[in-house]
């Protein structure tokens, strides 16, 4: 019996924004999908049968599945060409429509074959998506390790009856809901998550699994209902057993160990921290807490057994709003616990959520403010999300008038297939609640609707939004101007309007310069760092890399051979360069900016910057000295003999000429620009 479970489409919001909203195939998120791993060991053990992991988001990575009209027929035909039973969906609520689509194709193109959803929202959603899409043969509610085994088995044997935990459609086209299935006591129970399906890029961060569920009642989230608020864990010796079993699959370093809130239980968290000091630390891992779990003892604790970063979800600013979700954690309280994690050397992550139904004004300034001191204590990556109604959350039930706007983030597919995908989650609530968002008396759609994405612009030029910050120029006024800006902008390149504001992090730095140009209160090497940024996300757009520009000095580069023949006379071309500048400030340091209190003030310049794309593909900043600058600008033209070069050096002044009188330092220059290929030697 032939089973396939599929990857949920999982967006890089920084990729879509870098492109600029076009079309890029290497948009997606892979990841090791741990539930669906899980699923294959309890059908291996329980059924005998081994379904396989189609992993969605590599697939459009590589091109297989293009994002262009056809879609949702082209996925459905790669995975029908395989010739499966029965195919099953992991889902979440950014991509259901996607999901939904995908099925529809499927059953369309191979009728016989069951098509099944879990996870999450499919569960939130299960008997609206029943009675609405024919095509969808079961829904699986909550963790599925029991009733999958068991609905794989009834197929097999032609058994159409109800399976406990699902929702499953009969003959007539009606479904039958078979009750609840029960939750697994002693999660060491499940047979470890099959791993060996899961193809790992180089240094992936691999997820493993380590607990589920939550005790807290905080009524935005859908989280703990999904595992009925019942805390459980995996011990020390299990939690081990799987690092051991990813670290010889793929070699990784670093883990995520997944628990909706790892420290809820304290003594556990320390025996597995115990367990792992004592292992050697095998690896670096991170996970996911409230500030009010932690203290810093446990934190030190953490970070001796190999925790390198935690998530907490802060949610607000402000303590009204805190209290009217039921997450009544003092901001103080957070801030100072995001000040320890990076003092103790973990890097904190932070959420923060904007437009709950009872937001105010006041409210958004605290949370802007709260966003600000949280980046300011090195907390990367800081999120600002709009609040997602979702479906199993008590908070929906309570939830009227909702709207759509369509001003969301998604794939970058092709722009009718884009505005039927819209209309289509606009027509349905029920089904794609996350997408609407309650109206606010007190502030504009417009105000809320770029919001979701203006923090990743922020994260990638931190420090001079701080600047601003601290000047005169709240966060909350910045992100006014911006949406302002952006919005102008995009109408004059008759941008969709589900898409003005939005912009791409160029677009940001754009905005950026125009506000600290004349801005006489703010730190002047601001505007140096924001130029310099500016080069470097422009040419990561061009080659579509999300990594960070390496930060380097032609000088630190060891000549490895003498290069014999670079004499005076030797033929010289332009290297791969790819672009220059020339600042006031060396904001070398301020590249890799942490926190603010460790913030040193850069050193006027002038200083000469290069930018390089180096042999093995990545773009490398490197600083370099004056003369090399310049005979760089004089390549750009033409080839020039390195007498040449030195000549028009020498001719620039009298200062520069008495620099160029050193022969020795300036064919140096040159020879070290030729090991590292800033320089060639034509012909060679």
């Amino acid at each position: 019996m032939k089973v396939l479970l599929v990857t949920s489409p999982h967006t890089r919001h920084p990729a879509v924004l870098q492109n600029n909203f076009k079309v890029e195939q290497s948009v997606m998120y892979s990841f090791a999908p741990v539930g669906l791993l899980s699923l294959v060991a309890a059908a291996r053990q329980d059924a005998g049968i081994t379904p396989d992991i189609y992993d969605l988001n590599r697939r459009i990575n590589e091109g297989l599945i293009p994002l262009g009209p056809q879609f949702y027929r082209k996925a459905a035909a790669e995975i029908c060409a395989l010739e499966p039973q029965v195919v099953g969906f992991m889902t979440e609520c950014d991509s259901y429509h996607h999901v939904l689509q995908i099925c529809e194709a499927i059953k369309a193109l191979r009728p016989t074959t069951s098509v099944v959803l879990g996870g999450p929202h499919a569960s939130a959603t299960a008997r609206a998506t029943m009675r609405r899409c024919n095509y969808i043969d079961a829904v699986f509610l909550g963790e599925a390790e029991v009733s999958f085994p068991e609905y794989l088995a009834a197929e097999r044997n032609g058994d159409k009856r109800g399976v406990p935990g699902t929702l499953r459609r009969v003959e007539d086209g009606s479904f039958v809901d078979a009750g609840a299935c029960q939750l697994v006591k002693e999660l060491d129970s499940l047979p470890i998550p099959a791993y060996e399906l899961y193809r790992a890029d180089p240094g992936e961060e691999i997820f493993l699994e380590v607990g589920r569920g939550c005790p807290f009642k905080c009524t935005f989230c859908s989280t703990a209902p999904f595992w009925q608020r019942r805390h459980r864990v995996k011990s020390p010796g299990r939690i081990l057993e799987e690092i051991k079993c990813v670290t010889e699959l793929f070699a990784t370093q670093r883990v995520h160990l997944t628990h909706d809130l790892f420290t809820t239980v304290k003594p556990w968290v320390k025996s597995v921290c115990e367990a792992l000091i004592e292992a050697g630390k095998p690896v670096l891992w991170t996970c996911s807490a409230r500030t009010d779990t932690v203290d810093e003892e446990l934190l030190q604790l953490m970070a001796r057994a190999g925790c390198n970063a935690i998530y907490f979800g802060i949610e607000s600013g402000s303590q009204r709003v805190l209290r009217d979700i039921q997450k009544d954690v003092p901001v103080e309280q957070s801030i100072d616990v995001l000040r320890t994690c990076h003092r103790l050397g973990i890097t904190p992550n932070a959420g923060f959520i904007i437009g709950f139904p009872t937001e105010d004004e006041q409210s958004m300034v605290d949370t802007f403010s709260a966003f600000g001191r949280a980046l300011e204590t090195g907390c990367r990556p800081t999120h600002i999300f709009g609040f997602c109604p979702f479906a199993d959350s008590s908070l929906f039930k309570e939830l009227d008038q909702l709207e759509c706007t369509g001003h969301f983030l998604d794939l970058p597919l092709d722009k009718e297939l884009d505005r039927i995908n819209r209309e289509f989650i606009s027509s349905d609530p029920e089904l794609f609640g996350s997408y609407f968002r309650p109206r606010l008396d007190s502030l504009s759609p417009e105000l809320i609707a770029g919001v979701d994405e203006f923090s990743t612009l922020v994260d990638s030029t931190r420090l001079p939004c701080l600047l601003l910050a601290h000047a005169n120029l709240s966060l909350a006024e910045l992100y006014r101007k911006w949406a302002t800006w952006i919005a102008a902008r995009n109408r004059n390149r008759n941008a969709a309007t589900h898409r003005l504001y939005y912009g791409s992090p160029v677009d940001f730095c754009d905005f950026l310069i125009a506000e600290l140009e004349g801005n006489s209160a703010v730190a002047p090497y601001a505007l140096s760092l924001v130029n310099v940024l500016r080069t470097n996300l422009k040419w990561a757009a061009v080659w579509n890399e999300m990594a960070p520009t390496t930060m380097a000095t032609h000088r630190t580069f060891p000549l490895q051979t003498t290069i014999e023949e670079l004499g005076l006379d030797t033929p010289l071309v332009l290297g791969d360069v790819v672009d220059t500048l020339e600042v006031e400030y060396d904001v070398s340091e301020a590249l890799s900016f942490s926190s603010w209190d460790e913030l040193k003030e850069p050193v006027a310049g002038p200083v000469f910057l290069v930018w390089q794309r180096t042999a093995e593909g990545h773009l490398r900043l490197v600083k370099v000295d004056a003369f090399l600058f310049r005979a760089i600008s004089n390549l750009k033209q033409e080839s020039r003999t390195a007498a040449e070069l030195i000549v028009n050096w020498a001719n620039l002044s009298d200062e520069t000429r008495a620099m160029a009188g050193d022969l020795p330092f300036v064919l140096d220059s040159l020879s070290a620009a030729v090991q590292i290929g800033l320089v060639n030697i034509k012909g060679s």
